[in-house]
């Protein structure tokens, strides 16, 4: 083989490889924390050793069970029943280790193979995997679509779009450890296998690709959860593909009166037979039983996440979560590969479709072809003359005849069962995403096969029809640009803005709590940073990822949004000690969840007598239900509970006042929210001046005593007249807002129902406006400036705005035990303490 053939052969090979570091590139952009412009706070956002803190927070879930799996040989923290078992999730008893192992093996793996060459910690190890295995992605796609359609400008079309689509990107670039890196590049690798097998001439080939094909089905089980939809598509393609071949054929004018000898000769039967039953017995080996289930969960799953509730009368918390949000047209598009690229993938369904319906090219013209090289050669300029008489003829012919596109009968079957295949599942996930956002990472695979598809069609077409190749290789430029650009500029924005899902403020509370609170201590907050919890501080915690869509939403909400410190030190103490058991037992003696609901709100602030009485007086239950009941929400043993509030919880607000304050019997709630900002300090008119673009926050220094003591008042723009009758930004109009402040003159301000002033540690507060539903924070800082929130007034009164916004003032069921910038800790007492905290 000379050295040009050589290089033509190696070359689709080296392009993929360079796409391969090229997504690589830009993924491990998050390593610069290029979000943070300020070089001396880089450092909150890296760990004692320099790296970066995870960029996704249920990283150190996988992270935690990676250590337990190095330290043990398996998944949990300890082994029950024989059963892996994770006993820092979900109080009081922890739940079953029963996750996909591959992230874990794998990065468990990885770490014991580098450091045969060295000292590298599993934090670095972590942090690089799902950019290297998410960049692979690139291979199958780029492969996939080169065989396909032999044009490596539509494979660079799919590659690309495969490794880049940001749905996928935001889920495997550097510092995000989860098992959305399988979630792209494995249906892939099923697809490029069950099409070689389809493609393969040879029996045994079928075969084994088919098997090769299953193998990675099987591995896909053990990686992610929802598997199973790749199960119902390559089941449903192959299937499907039988009767829609049948009616092909005869509408091609093939003999197939006989359908056994038609079956026989069809290409997919092999891979049918084989693919099926080698992947029930894989899967029957790797995840058993349990694929039934999975089946019917992602069926559920397609017309379900949105529901109010979680299956029973408790909110659903799944639709809160952003990943579930239902996704515009326009979402989808720019997260799947951009507008081009769905536009792309839509033109490259109905590009198939036309094609197909043509008739292939009969085997007399292709032997025709064959045999007339001279005609050949001016019809595709590809074609490499046989013989050195045909080389002499091609050599001296001058004259460019556009050749006709067409497929033979066995490219023709083979694009039939990719345009089955994409077909179906893009329909398929376009039916998911009516339920969220979170399928758009397994939409984007099929728009990037078939974004490919219809360049490298199109490029061969206008191949056959344009002499010149400067004009065919302009044209294939412009197509790849155009689908290639936005995602990869998209990519490139999301790495150089990443910042840590953590800091070291965090960290160090999670260090403290671990070395100064009691092994059995329970951690209590909103779900996000349970995983974190858990991973650093070793403590067992209430609430998390994973056991995030029940009830434990409501109680959490409730007892954050609750008026009554003591309904919220009950909840608490219930959760830790017997978590959702209290209301389980309930539901036997009410049969009705809504009753049992109104019971615990009633009797969880009482203590154990008060509630008795509640219980068997008032309720009506037995003295054995009562106390059935109170051992679990009473218990005489309990645990030590540690709530821990940090600043992101403001912006969660609207979400856990939501679920925390349900109501049963309409199945409807009301979102409550913190608006927190930073305000900048001027001089107007020789009075200090604060406004805070962010919330409308307007304050002024007082001369006046109606301000209750405090040297400052304050108001919030009304937002119906903002760029109307107000412009914030023009100092006229700042003069205005200073004036209605001072004088009372005027009507673009809102006075707030409740000013809550802190200066000098001095806590204030009064009511100011009974018909405003809004009330004020402002917190003098030592600079001068006012941190202020602007928020409704029901939350004016919560046990989170006495705890974190207050300090904690007048509580006796609450006391701070430690703080870091934006974070407080706090011990709940069992029983009402004789002293109070003070600010």
């Amino acid at each position: 083989m000379d050295n040009k053939k050589l290089a033509i052969k190696i070359a689709p090979f080296l392009i993929a490889i360079l796409l391969v570091l090229a997504v690589f590139a830009v993924r491990a952009e998050t390593v610069n924390l290029g979000g943070i412009s300020d070089s001396s706070q880089k450092a909150l956002y890296q760990d004692d050793s320099g790296m970066p803190y995870f960029t996704e927070i249920d990283s150190y879930y996988n992270y935690r069970l990676t250590e337990n799996y190095l330290e043990t040989g398996h998944l949990g923290d300890s082994v029950i029943n024989g059963t892996d078992w994770d006993s820092l999730s979900t109080s009081p008893n922890g739940r079953e280790a029963d996750y996909q192992p591959v992230i874990i093996v794998l990065a468990a793996i990885v770490y014991n193979f580098v450091n045969l060459f060295g000292s590298v910690s599993l934090t670095q190890v972590a942090f690089w995997l799902g950019p290297i295995i998410g960049s692979l992605a690139v291979l199958p796609a780029f492969f996939i679509v080169k065989r396909a359609t032999g044009s490596t400008w539509g494979a660079i079309v799919a590659g690309i779009i495969a490794g880049a689509a940001p749905a996928y990107f935001s889920h495997t670039y550097g510092g995000f450890f989860d098992t959305d890196m399988f979630n792209v590049l494995l249906p892939l690798m099923i697809v490029l296998f069950l099409t070689e097998s389809v493609y393969a001439k040879k029996p045994a080939y079928k075969g084994i690709y088919a098997i090769i094909s299953a193998l990675f089905l099987a591995l896909f089980s053990l990686s992610w959860s929802g598997y199973t939809y790749m199960v119902l598509l390559t089941f449903g393609t192959l299937i499907l593909y039988l009767p829609i071949s049948y009616f092909v054929d005869k509408k091609d004018g093939k003999n197939i009166s006989n359908v056994k000898e038609w079956l026989s000769n069809n290409p997919v039967t092999i891979t049918l037979i084989v693919f099926i039953i080698a992947s029930v017995i894989l899967l029957v080996i790797t995840v058993g039983g349990s694929m039934f289930e999975s089946i019917s969960s992602v069926v559920g799953l397609s017309t379900s996440l949105q529901s109010a509730t979680a299956g029973t009368a408790y909110p659903n918390v799944y639709v809160s979560v952003g990943e579930m949000q239902i996704p515009e047209v326009i979402d989808i598009a720019n997260q799947s590969g951009g507008l081009f690229s769905l536009i792309y993938a839509l033109l490259g369904l109905v590009l198939l479709a036309y094609v197909l319906r043509k008739r292939p090219k009969s085997e007399e013209k292709i032997v025709e072809e064959v045999q007339a090289p001279t005609d050949k050669k001016v019809r595709n300029r590809r074609y490499t003359p046989k013989t050195k008489k045909a080389e002499e003829m091609a050599h001296h012919e001058h004259v460019f005849r556009p050749g006709k596109f067409e497929w033979t009968v066995d490219e023709k079957n083979n694009n039939l069962f990719l345009f089955v295949l994409t077909l179906l599942w893009i329909l398929g996930i376009a039916v998911m995403l009516t339920q969220g956002t979170r399928f758009i990472e397994q939409f984007e695979v099929p728009v990037a096969l078939l974004a490919g598809l219809f360049v490298g069609i199109i490029i061969k077409y206008v191949d056959l029809k344009i002499e010149q190749k400067s004009y065919v290789t302009a044209i294939a430029v412009v197509l790849v640009l155009l689908a290639v650009a936005s995602p990869m500029m998209a990519d490139h924005t999301t790495a150089a803005a990443a910042v840590g899902s953590t800091n070291d403020d965090m960290y160090n509370t999670l260090t403290w709590i671990k070395a100064n609170t009691a092994e059995d201590t329970v951690l209590a907050s909103w779900w996000d940073f349970g995983h974190l919890f858990t991973a650093v501080a070793d403590r067992q915690v209430v609430f998390d990822g994973g056991s995030q869509n029940n009830m434990r939403a409501y109680w959490i909400g409730n007892a954050l949004q609750t008026h009554d410190e003591n309904l919220s030190a009950g909840i608490l103490r219930m959760l830790a000690n017997s978590g959702e058991e209290a209301s389980n037992t309930l539901d036997l003696y009410t049969n009705d969840t809504s009753k049992s609901v109104e019971i615990l709100n009633a009797i969880l602030p009482m203590d154990r007598t008060a509630a008795n009485t509640a219980l068997t007086g008032t309720y009506g239950l037995s003295q054995q239900e009562a106390n059935a009941v109170l051992d679990l929400t009473h218990p005489a043993n309990t645990k030590p509970v540690n709530l821990i509030l940090s600043s992101d919880m403001l912006s969660k607000a609207a979400w856990w006042s939501y679920f925390g304050t349900w109501d049963f019997q309409n199945q409807t709630s009301t979102h409550y929210s913190y608006y927190p900002g930073q305000s900048e300090v001027e001089q107007i008119n020789g009075n200090t001046f604060t406004l805070d673009y962010s919330n409308g926050i307007v304050g002024v220094a007082s001369t006046s005593n109606d301000t209750n003591g405090t040297s400052m008042t304050f108001a919030y723009v009304d937002q119906s007249k903002l760029n109307k009758t107000l412009n914030e930004s023009t100092t006229e109009d700042k003069e205005r807002m200073a004036t209605e402040l001072t004088d009372g003159t005027g009507n673009e301000l809102i006075k707030p129902h409740k000013l809550i002033y802190v200066d000098n540690n001095q806590l204030t507060e009064r009511i100011v406006n009974n018909n405003s539903n809004m009330s004020i924070m402002a917190i003098h800082q030592t600079d001068g400036s006012y941190f202020t929130v602007l928020f409704d007034s029901y939350l004016e009164d919560s046990v989170f705005t006495k705890l974190y916004l207050e300090s904690g003032m007048n509580t006796t069921r609450f006391n701070m035990t430690h703080s870091e910038p934006g974070i407080s800790v706090w011990d709940v007492y069992e029983y009402a303490s004789t002293s109070t905290n003070s600010t």
